[in-house]
């Protein structure tokens, strides 16, 4: 079994600071205060995010698929009482020379060989796509 551990600690009014190993992370401590850096929900989101790239890698590799690119856009719906996330929605693209049919099936082997993954479905609505080709300009 693995353990995660993280030390955050509060810099000032506004910001907190996550440390691990030789990493750190600022994040914004002052609700809604978009100007300040990443919120926990964006935090969140970037998580996940992570993961299931991270999953996807894995996967394709085990597959002998490349994967020469590839991108997610994620967005979360949330309530204000009680204040959470109730759904989670994502969209990935990857530039690589298998079919969207395939390429979904290997996204759907990242979110079960992910960690965050299983855990936010045990709490919120997570849907997604995933489609050959290039993301469009943000």
């Amino acid at each position: 079994m693995q353990t995660y551990q993280v030390q955050v600690t509060r810099v000032d009014p506004q910001h907190v600071r996550a440390v691990i190993r030789s990493f750190d992370l600022t994040l914004e401590a002052k609700r809604a205060d978009e100007t300040v850096g990443f919120n926990p929900g964006e935090t969140l989101l970037s998580a996940l995010g992570s993961c299931l790239l991270t999953g996807l890698a894995l996967v394709a590799d085990l597959s002998q698929i490349p994967i020469d690119a590839v991108a997610i856009h994620l967005e979360a719906t949330r309530q204000d009482r009680p204040p959470k996330l109730v759904s989670i929605r994502y969209q990935l693209w990857a530039h690589t020379e298998v079919s969207d049919e395939r390429l979904n099936r290997l996204v759907m082997m990242a979110e079960g060989n992910s960690t965050v993954f299983p855990t936010l479905t045990e709490a919120v609505s997570i849907s997604g796509t995933a489609s050959v080709g290039t993301p469009p300009e943000s």
